[in-house]
């Protein structure tokens, strides 16, 4: 029976993996209702969202007068016009890592001068419902915009989907924390009900077996001995299968924790003041020892 449980979750597991047919991606990006701070001087961003349009050009066009709006409420000024200067999207294979080169200009109305600044669509995301029997897009967006009299470096700004072992340390504390971390809520709360469920029958089948343990000790009819001998025994088996169904469910728990892509998120490599741009990487040091390394980009 608790092999069947397990076999159940891991099923329910794999059909979270594959429900995501209507949306861009299997979870909503951790941007989305939560705008990355401002990691530096020379650009801010700005989330937009729109659930009017009947196609992902039409919800991509729609979004412009926010951004706009976004941008006047930021700098206190009065955008003019947004246009489209270049448009690609580039994934590596495994689509852990993105990078956009989705850059627009906006012509800003300051002290009655026309000033342009860029901007840059980081990264999007939508999902689809009907609505009155058509086809809706409900659409957000990233943008990172340059402050007014700085020359925004956009390169400095990437989407990944990777979390290291951010993921691993807490799930090995508590099942499905790793998940709930990555924004796998789903994931996470199976494996976390999955491991409740399994230890609560630990508890149940070794308290039924203590207690015909118990019966056997105190009576001597030989009829009641293989009785509760027999019982005794169907439940210590019982008790091993959910502790091996757990330790399955832990491991596997871990595995996903740090093997499976969560949620997208903003990643923005850090620049001194020197402009150089710089990062931390995990390295094996010459005696053998682990450490961390700073990488410097010039």
């Amino acid at each position: 029976m608790s092999y069947r449980i397990l076999g159940a979750f891991i099923l329910l597991l794999g059909s979270v993996i594959r429900s995501s047919a209507q949306n861009s991606s299997p979870l909503k990006p951790q941007w989305v209702g939560n705008v990355p701070c401002n990691y530096a001087s020379d650009f801010y961003f700005v989330e937009v969202h729109s659930d009017m349009g009947s196609s992902l050009s039409g919800a991509r066009t729609s979004v412009m007068q926010e951004l706009s709006a976004g941008v006047e409420r930021t700098d206190k000024v009065s955008v003019r016009e947004i246009y489209e200067d270049s448009s690609t999207q580039q994934y590596s294979s495994d689509r852990i890592h993105g990078y956009s080169s989705d850059f627009y200009q906006l012509e800003l109305q300051v002290d009655g001068e026309s000033q342009p600044i860029r901007s840059r669509r980081i990264d999007e995301y939508w999902k689809t419902s009907f609505r009155g029997g058509s086809k809706i897009y409900e659409y957000y967006a990233l943008y990172a915009v340059e402050r007014q009299g700085h020359h925004a470096d956009f390169s400095i700004i990437s989407t990944t989907s990777s979390y290291g072992a951010r993921g691993l340390w807490r799930s090995a504390i508590i099942p499905g924390w790793g998940q709930f971390h990555k924004g796998a809520n789903l994931k996470g709360g199976l494996i976390l009900g999955g491991c409740a469920a399994l230890a609560a029958g630990i508890v149940f089948t070794e308290s039924l077996r203590s207690d015909y343990a118990r019966k056997i000790a105190q009576t001597h009819n030989i009829n009641h001995i293989k009785t509760y001998s027999t019982k005794a025994d169907h439940f210590a088996t019982a008790r091993n299968i959910c502790i091996g169904a757990a330790a399955a469910l832990y491991v596997y728990n871990l595995i996903d924790a740090i093997a499976a892509p969560g949620a997208r998120r903003i990643a923005v490599r850090r620049r001194n003041s020197n402009g150089q741009t710089y990062s931390f990487v995990p390295a094996v040091m010459p005696d053998g020892s682990a450490g961390m390394v700073a990488a410097v980009t010039f």
